[in-house]
């Protein structure tokens, strides 16, 4: 019976095979004394499956100077002028058109937002209030068919001695 390895191990050998400096099955093989049959099965499930990004890219934290710069030189621009200028400063169109609307709102959204989330964490508070209580009467139930034990005149089947 082989020995099963771990996914990130396998994501390791696929990067050996694939990566820079890569290496042939064989010689990886005989360097880390997994069978090359296996390596060669992790190469092609790998090619496989779809392409997905290597790590996401960082968020970038914007300064409200940064934001206001961005806005001020944007609203002169429009059609391609604006998309190339957005595509220099590494904003979305979709990012450019939120920063707008919070400005042309004025801060509006932001305080319907603050309490909606009041009105969540507060429903979220009471249910978990409840959620406790239920359980704690489930507990306590439980305590007492344990010390009691079930009733013997109970007639739980439905049939009846006559």
């Amino acid at each position: 019976m082989s020995k099963p390895f771990s996914v990130a191990f396998r994501q390791k050998m696929v990067e050996r095979l694939t990566g820079k400096n890569a290496v042939s099955a064989t010689q990886l093989a005989r360097e880390t004394g997994v069978n090359q049959q296996n390596l060669s099965r992790w190469l092609q499930e790998a090619r496989s499956l779809p392409l997905v990004a290597d790590r996401p890219k960082p968020v970038r934290m914007w300064t409200i100077e940064q934001k206001v710069r961005v806005l001020a030189e944007a609203c002169r621009l429009d059609g391609e002028e604006l998309t190339a200028y957005l595509e220099r400063e590494g904003v979305k169109r979709a990012e450019y058109e939120q920063l707008r609307l919070a400005l042309d709102e004025g801060g509006i959204a932001s305080t319907s937002t603050s309490k909606r989330i009041r009105q969540l964490e507060r429903e979220l508070a009471r249910k978990e209030k409840a959620l406790a209580e239920a359980a704690a009467l489930l507990i306590l139930k439980k305590k007492v068919d344990t010390l009691y034990g079930e009733d013997e005149d109970d007639d739980t089947n439905g049939q009846n001695e006559k």
